[in-house]
């Protein structure tokens, strides 16, 4: 217990001297002070609350991922950061596509919804306000909210607006935590959980003002359509999805857990069960996918870009000019590598894993620098296709399921323990993020591409590097933790390196001149991927992303 209490207090610190880089960069007071309240509760509740993670198990009938702690400070602060330092950094660029008010407003809706995740996780401790908060987050209250702020958009009462905003934007935040962890059993953190609801509040609220008010730009509302559509696929397909079978044993045995007292393992209920194969389910399956795409999806991209998607998209990707067309196939040709190299190895290690981490670089590296529009557009398809074919590993899908269950097991690490595999999503989203963050604020034709390489440089290089050399030859541990001192030397020894490599070759600014804010972002970033147990893939890139684009 004491070296798991040392390690939260070393992580409290780091992600405190995150915030407080990020608060001296910025000329804004209220979200100065918003972030200190955010990180003094999160802190609080994570230091003075050691069972939080068990009481919730409890109390909302929810299993987390095992061996891992709670991530409420990390998970209470992240987003807020990464919005708010987004939101900064457009005073000193000439080329602004986020108006003060709106990047105002969406900077504190994000800080309420993180207190609204902490006060979901403190009601746990009366029993007779979770019994209101679940009746709060049904479906109805969510939809119902969701069109109060619609209709509420436009009207002149400022106050009355914000209000709405902020109370509905946040029962929509506590259902999406509450949903990932009842229905992706161990698969996430609390922490995780709140990072990933809080993302999903404010690309709802944002494709609800898009399509109203044809708001936004095209490859945004591509962007919105292609995350949230997993969600509406897996809504639409539900009736199909309960009669399937899983791969898992789930929900036999939800609500045992209370007679076995908190803190129970039960990492046994996630096992293999047989799989009776249906060709009837099978036909439904597909016809249901198809049927949300053709009839749901399509229709309401085509509604936002005022075109035909398909169309769209083909013209986009392959008839606007040889350079992008090249990409295509170069990316082309590193999947198929990739795939080949998974059914090759067969066996999971950390360095096979770290060998796809060297295929994202490779990819990313040459999309950033040539063509970001088209990184944009293609990382939000190939989430979406990730997650289909997550839907067709859970429930062993012919003809792809089986393929799919043996790939993860080459993929998937010791964190994904749970129904979904998180690691390669997380791969992708820390990549991604940034790129959709600072362009989606900056456009396209930007001065300085630094913060697009936050996940190249923290996931792709850093923690490949402390991974592979930390396993293989480091000997001495950080205190309370797995991750050697050698690791996490050598994570900064290959970034800086490479950031210089980058900036030589005319890809990166000057290191000269931005050598202590580059060397601060690294070693900040390397000391939290020594002392978290949250998921590097995704916690690591958008930290150090804050660090950057201040």
């Amino acid at each position: 217990m004491g070296g798991q209490f040392n390690t939260d207090i070393v992580e409290a610190v780091i992600i405190g001297a995150g915030v407080t880089t990020v608060i001296c960069s910025i000329n804004d007071l209220t979200s100065s002070v918003g972030l200190i309240i955010v990180y003094m509760l999160a802190l609080f509740i994570q230091l003075t609350w050691r069972e939080a993670t068990e009481e919730i198990s409890y109390c909302y009938d929810l299993i987390l991922r095992p061996s891992s702690s709670s991530g409420i400070l990390l998970g209470s602060v992240l987003l807020p950061l990464v919005i708010i330092s987004t939101q900064s950094s457009q005073y000193n660029s000439s080329s602004i596509h986020l108006t003060d008010d709106d990047g105002n407003n969406l900077a504190a809706s994000c800080l309420v919804f993180s207190i609204a995740c902490l006060l979901c996780v403190w009601l746990t401790r009366c029993k007779m306000s979770v019994t209101v908060l679940e009746r709060l987050i049904s479906v109805r209250w969510v939809v119902s909210w969701v069109a109060v702020m619609v209709i509420l958009h436009k009207v002149p009462l400022q106050g009355v607006v914000a209000l709405a905003v902020s109370f509905g934007g946040s029962v929509t935040c506590v259902w999406f935590l509450l949903g990932l962890l009842y229905v992706l059993e161990e698969s996430f953190t609390i922490g995780e959980a709140m990072v990933v609801a809080q993302g999903l509040t404010l690309l709802t609220l944002e494709a609800v003002n898009t399509t109203v008010y044809h708001t936004g730009r095209e490859l945004i509302a591509c962007l919105q359509v292609l995350i949230l559509g997993g969600i509406i696929i897996g809504l639409t397909m539900k009736p199909v999805l309960q009669k399937m079978p899983t791969i898992y044993s789930i929900n036999v045995s939800r609500g045992k857990h209370k007679q076995q007292g908190n803190g129970a393992n039960h990492s046994n209920r996630i096992q293999d069960i047989p799989r009776p194969f249906s060709w009837k389910l099978t036909a439904f399956f597909y016809i249901a996918i198809a049927a949300s795409i053709i009839c749901i999806l399509l229709p309401w991209l085509g509604i936002m870009i005022k075109s035909w998607p398909l169309l769209f998209g083909l013209k986009f990707t392959l008839m606007t000019s040889e350079k992008r067309t090249c990409l295509v196939f170069i990316w082309a040709g590193l999947i198929s590598t990739a795939i080949t190299m998974v059914f090759w190895l067969q066996t999971s290690s950390t360095v096979t894993r770290k060998y796809f981490h060297l295929f994202t670089v490779a990819a990313f590296l040459p999309g950033i620098y040539f063509d970001v529009e088209l990184v944009f557009l293609a990382t939000a398809g190939t989430f979406f296709i990730a997650i289909l074919l997550e839907f067709f590993r859970i429930h062993q899908v012919w003809p792809l399921g089986e393929a799919l269950q043996s790939a993860s097991q080459t993929l998937g690490d010791a964190q994904d323990t749970g129904v979904i595999f998180l690691s390669h999503l997380y791969l992708l989203l820390g990549l991604a993020v940034p790129v959709w963050l600072y362009t989606g604020v900056h456009g396209y034709h930007i001065e300085s591409t630094l913060p697009l390489f936050s996940g190249v440089l923290s996931v792709g290089i850093g923690d490949t590097a402390a991974s592979v050399i930390g396993s293989k030859y480091g000997v001495i541990k950080w205190p309370g933790t797995k991750k050697t001192i050698l690791g996490t030397v050598s994570a900064i020894l290959f970034q800086i390196p490479a950031c210089y490599l980058l900036s030589y070759i005319g890809i990166l600014p000057s290191m000269a001149s931005h050598f202590f804010s580059i060397s601060w972002a690294i070693v900040l970033t390397s000391l939290l991927e020594a002392f978290t147990l949250q998921i590097d893939n995704l916690v690591l890139p958008l930290f150090m992303y804050c660090l950057l684009v201040t």
